[in-house]
């Protein structure tokens, strides 16, 4: 069913892969046995696949495909004259599943990731069998008397786009350093996700990035539709924060979203908000102990019951 394999590297260590949708080709690393329960792993906004490089050898029991999200890392851009929006990329991470033929599938997401994992199980949650959220729990929200204000922003910047021009780095180091200048993390974390996302240019180096994933959303979805989301999920569900990351800015309407969701259970760890590449280990732990409580259900397994 995989159409085409760029390399295949020895079994602890990704194969790469493209994946043919109806109006572009995804990117993607995918880890574990080919027997193993299926996981699409979604990273943040401006990350990549390489945001599971760490974690992934640590889940040798799943299946791990991690995604280049469009426009990100190795994965084609939108067409001209397109923006980007999550929600377009409910439907994709559907057609992703069934390209692999994964009725059922679990949900890994990290950041972003999380808000489109969750947008995503709460929009057909029989299909999803867990639900692995890292520093996200839905999408950010606004509210519905400020629709107005945030169409003309995103027009604006729309109308400014073609004058932007894209950062060059002379060195793959430079790079790095200027994302760290942004992140709070680790050399190591940043470098992983830097490789994946440099392009030659010339004699120097810029992002594969598409530019346009800056110009902000047109449209938000309100608070109360995100609970109607969150309402939506009867998956076991696993929420992972860190006790470092910005995100604690929002506790309240955090602890609030968990309030809706029965089957979720929260872990809070050492680490900022990319903490599964800096710190691996425990959020991999925390990974492997509520899989084994919560193990994966196949279609099979539900026709039988």
């Amino acid at each position: 069913m995989i159409d085409a394999l760029l390399h295949v590297q020895p079994l602890n260590t990704p194969t790469e892969l493209s994946i043919p949708l109806r109006h572009l080709n995804l990117t993607a690393r995918i880890w574990g046995p080919e027997d193993a329960p299926p996981v699409i792993a979604c990273h943040g906004w401006l990350d990549n696949a390489a945001s599971f490089d760490h974690i992934a050898p640590l889940l040798p029991d799943c299946r791990l495909l991690a995604l280049d999200l469009p426009g990100h890392g190795l994965s084609d851009h939108r067409p001209p004259g397109t923006a980007y929006h999550f929600l377009d990329m409910v439907s994709e991470l559907f057609e992703v599943a069934d390209h692999f033929g994964w009725e059922r599938f679990s949900l890994l997401g990290h950041s972003m990731g999380a808000a489109l994992a969750t947008i995503t199980a709460g929009t057909i949650p029989e299909r999803i069998s867990q639900l692995l959220l890292i520093e996200g729990l839905g999408p950010l929200a606004k509210p519905a008397e400020e629709a107005a204000d945030i169409l003309r922003e995103s027009n604006e910047l729309w109308q400014a786009f073609p004058n932007k021009r894209m950062p060059q780095y002379v060195s793959e180091n430079v790079a790095v350093a200027a994302r760290m200048n942004v992140n709070d993390m680790a050399e190591s974390s940043v470098r992983a996700l830097v490789q994946r996302n440099l392009c030659p240019q010339g004699e120097r180096f810029t992002w594969r990035t598409d530019p346009r994933l800056k110009v902000h959303s047109r449209v938000y979805l309100t608070e109360a539709q995100v609970c109607a989301f969150l309402a939506n999920l009867r998956m076991p569900t696993l929420l992972i924060t860190g006790k470092h990351s910005a995100l604690r800015e929002w506790l309240d309407l955090i602890h609030s979203r968990i309030a809706l969701v029965p089957t979720l259970e929260h872990v809070e760890l050492n680490g900022g908000h990319h903490l599964h590449l800096d710190h691996p280990e425990p959020v991999a732990e925390a990974l492997r102990q509520f899989l084994f409580r919560h193990p994966f259900i196949s279609e099979h397994s539900l026709h039988l019951s």
